[in-house]
């Protein structure tokens, strides 16, 4: 026969918090459900958006930089190259000036080749992007200054990039659960 003990109110919430804890380490990847999540929840995103706009944006910045260390180390973005596959990257001289040579052609010619203007911004021209190979970038170590920033997630004034980073959410794992945590953290209602 077994002796059931009693839990206290207190051990049972210690518990609780241990095991909601535990779930938050838990980090989406699965492209396919991200994009559906963000279907689901593209209102309370904008909503979301809303709140963090009467945040003190240091304070969020601090927030979002623990965040973005913490997950970055989870998650390998080479192991996805969505953002590869889903957006096209704003290019300045200087990546022209090396991707250039990869091609074997001058600067003015890959621009009239390979790049597209947009509002004054120079782009490459095709999505997915004409340098991913599979999930790879096949030029990771001279990849455009855009890309090697991407997500943009540890740069200060997050609070001021959100739209952005509304877009994001459904191409990028790393901006998904960043976001999700961030909701958690900031206690927003959802």
């Amino acid at each position: 026969m077994r002796t059931i003990f009693p839990i206290s109110t207190g051990r049972l919430n210690a518990y609780k918090e241990k095991i909601n804890k535990l779930n938050d380490m838990y980090l989406e990847t699965n492209l396919s459900k991200i994009k559906q999540r963000a279907a689901e929840r593209e209102n309370e995103n904008f909503r979301f958006r809303a709140f963090l706009k009467g945040k003190d944006s240091d304070k969020v910045d601090k927030i979002v930089h623990q965040l973005h260390k913490e997950i970055t180390q989870q998650i390998d973005c080479n192991l996805c190259g969505n953002c590869c596959i889903q957006l096209k990257p704003r290019l300045n001289e200087k990546d022209i000036a090396i991707l250039a040579p990869l091609e074997n052609i001058s600067s003015e010619k890959y621009m009239e080749e390979y790049c597209v203007k947009d509002f004054g911004d120079i782009y490459l021209e095709n999505i997915p992007c004409r340098y991913v190979e599979g999930k790879q970038c096949s030029i990771y170590e001279n990849r455009p200054a855009q890309c090697r920033k991407f997500p943009y997630t540890d740069e200060e004034g997050f609070t001021s990039r959100l739209f952005g980073m509304i877009g994001f959410y459904e191409i990028c794992p790393i901006v998904y659960n960043l976001m999700e945590r961030l909701k958690v953290e900031m206690r927003f209602r959802r």
